[in-house]
């Protein structure tokens, strides 16, 4: 194994939450990943396919997880719901990161009016709710997983913005990238080897934990019917039946909620397991409190054969 890769392994299982977090999301991204190679032949039965013979069956060999109100197996309609919303979270949380990264080293770099223009426009974005925004793009554009996530990537590049140009100004006072303007140095080479390398932690770090919060985002709108096609597996859209079935079959709701759950629980606690491998300051406390630990049994061992 690369010596970078075996070194942040090591970092991320030595903290129990981000270990956690990282194998949760190993889980969820592999059945993701197998069931977009292999789609319905890694699952007992057609999410899609009804049948009203077998309505609100319980859980049981056949239907691990039991059926849903119009006979179609929960098991696999959760199975075929997970990559739809980890994939458009990830999707979401990128092109608003790539859009933030822009605008935001752009900001940072070359103040003036430029950043009072982009820093106004974002302004204007943040005084509008995002979920409520949201939820009237995805009224107004109809149901449709790619209308649901420009929906929220609409409202959801604005924070990337101003940690971007925070970071840049942080970055751009520094002594080398003053001297790299002194000497007339290209923007380009400025950005990708001074600025970029810099600000690209805290992004990534911000990102990972937002993934979270976006599937939160989607699937609130499924919750609520809004954006996401009614015949779709998508875990939002499958919980909302708790508001009309809950004391029929809550296992209907309570399930996909559950995996939802998870997910964003997982994401959340990866987040700090990266923020702990690219930190210089957690990453070298850790390795000095791993020698302590380390000095501290040799010299116990060391003690144990003199009295021996």
């Amino acid at each position: 194994m690369n010596p970078v890769l075996k070194k942040s392994f090591r970092i991320v299982m030595s903290n129990r939450l981000s270990a956690t977090g990282f194998f949760i999301i190993l889980i969820f991204v592999a059945i993701s990943i197998a069931y977009t190679i292999f789609g319905n032949h890694i699952i007992p039965y057609n999410p899609l396919k009804i049948d009203l013979s077998n309505v609100n069956a319980p859980p049981s060999y056949t239907h691990f997880f039991g059926t849903d109100q119009l006979g179609r197996d929960i098991f696999s309609r959760v199975i075929a719901a997970i990559p739809i919303d980890i994939g458009l979270s990830i999707f979401i949380v990128v092109i608003s990161a790539l859009v933030g990264l822009f605008l935001g080293t752009i900001a940072g770099y070359f103040r003036g009016i430029v950043e009072e223009v982009i820093m106004r426009i974002t302004d204007l974005f943040f005084a509008f709710p995002p979920l409520v925004m949201s939820l009237a793009i995805a009224a107004t554009l109809g149901p449709s997983l790619v209308n649901a996530a420009f929906s929220i990537i609409f409202v959801w590049w604005p924070p990337y913005v101003r940690l971007v140009r925070g970071s840049t100004l942080q970055v751009s006072a520094s002594d080398f990238i003053t001297m790299s303007k002194v000497l007339n140095t290209r923007f380009s080479k400025i950005l990708f080897k001074g600025i970029l390398p810099n600000i690209m932690t805290t992004l990534v770090v911000y990102a990972t934990m937002d993934i979270g919060t976006a599937m939160l985002t989607l699937s609130t709108l499924g919750f609520l019917n809004i954006g996401i096609p009614i015949y779709q597996p998508e875990l939002g859209l499958m919980s909302s039946v708790l508001t009309t079935n809950l004391y029929l079959d809550p296992l209907e709701g309570l399930i996909p909620a559950l995996f939802l759950f998870i997910i964003v629980m997982g994401f959340s606690l990866m987040g700090e397991g990266l923020a702990e491998i690219i930190d210089p300051n957690i990453r070298s406390h850790l390795f000095s409190r791993r020698r302590r630990l380390e000095e501290m049994k040799k010299v116990r061992e060391d003690k144990a054969k003199v009295v021996n």
